[in-house]
């Protein structure tokens, strides 16, 4: 059991989390140059750190958009509907690590919070490309998520993902 903690904290650690959020807010940002909403960035954590979720996210394609993601669960191929009506769940049990994160990518000149309107934009925008595959892959699918999620209202984003902010 011990190395199955271990592995969690490699994976799930506020220090990722940040370049996950940062990925997510420049997906965002580079559709209209559009601030986020902070809220939604709760939402991130749980889908990319789940891998069957971000299995999915990353076999997408971009143009299809968080409709045709969301759908993927209740196809006979995946059918795992359960998953997206969980989004809630685990966004409220992740609440902390993902304060975590976002802490660390404001500390890190990541991103930056306009308080009085609660938004969110990144500071920089330059791709990171020296870290692992695996990484830059879980990185690209937060930026894709980050896209999705521009394109939409936080209505129609909580309708689609079965979340309350």
């Amino acid at each position: 059991m011990p190395n199955l903690n271990r592995e969690i904290q490699n994976v799930q650690n506020p220090v990722f989390g940040a370049f996950i959020i940062w990925n997510f807010v420049r997906g965002y940002y580079s559709n209209n140059s559009t601030l986020v909403p902070l809220p939604l960035l709760f939402i991130v954590l749980p889908i990319i750190f789940r891998e069957d979720m971000s299995e999915v996210l990353s076999s997408t394609n971009k143009p299809s958009g968080l409709r045709y993601f969301a759908n993927k669960f209740l196809s006979t191929k995946v059918l795992k509907n359960d998953l997206v009506s969980s989004i809630h769940i685990s966004a409220s049990n992740m609440k902390e690590l993902s304060l975590q994160s976002i802490r660390i990518a404001l500390y890190s000149s990541l991103i930056s919070l306009d308080y009085e309107e609660a938004l969110v934009f990144p500071v920089t925008t330059t791709e990171r490309k020296q870290e692992h595959k695996s990484i830059i892959k879980l990185g690209k699918s937060s930026e894709k998520l980050g896209y999705w999620c521009s394109q939409l209202t936080l209505h129609e984003i909580s309708q689609i993902l079965k979340v309350r902010f």
